[in-house]
């Protein structure tokens, strides 16, 4: 199950989701993890047998939204929970009015975004030390 929500309503359920996947596992620093944008965007929780398992947000700004901060926690990935919550962010954005999503891809999340739709914009890039890659789904 995909539960949209909002950061004050969830923060305690999307924070050890984060912190474990981009601080423990992928080493980002946390200072870099947190940002104001969790204040504005709007946040969607994967739930399996009751449990928080994976999230992700969105940032809408006009007809254009951004999605980031995709995260499964490492027993629970492979089970379509990713591609659920990917699926759910952007048919909230639909409704309300999105028409372009971009996204800040991990090289290897490519594929996994490819399959979704979503098409490469110009060089990688180094985020947070990570490759990355701008992709964009147009609608």
């Amino acid at each position: 199950m995909i539960k949209i929500t909002n950061w004050e309503q969830s923060k305690d359920l999307i924070k050890p989701i984060r912190y474990q996947v981009f601080v423990v596992e992928q080493g980002i620093p946390e200072a870099e993890e947190w940002d104001d944008d969790d204040l504005i965007a709007i946040h969607a929780l994967a739930i399996s047998n009751q449990e928080v398992i994976g999230t992700g947000r969105l940032i809408i700004a006009g007809d254009v939204a951004k999605i980031g901060r995709l995260s499964i926690l490492k027993p629970r990935r492979a089970e379509g929970f990713g591609k659920a919550i990917l699926r759910q962010l952007i048919e909230t954005g639909k409704e309300k009015g999105v028409q372009e999503f971009t996204l800040h891809a991990q090289v290897h999340a490519l594929d996994f975004y490819l399959r979704e739709g979503f098409k490469p914009e110009g060089d990688f890039f180094d985020e947070v030390d990570i490759p990355h890659q701008k992709m964009v789904l147009r609608l």
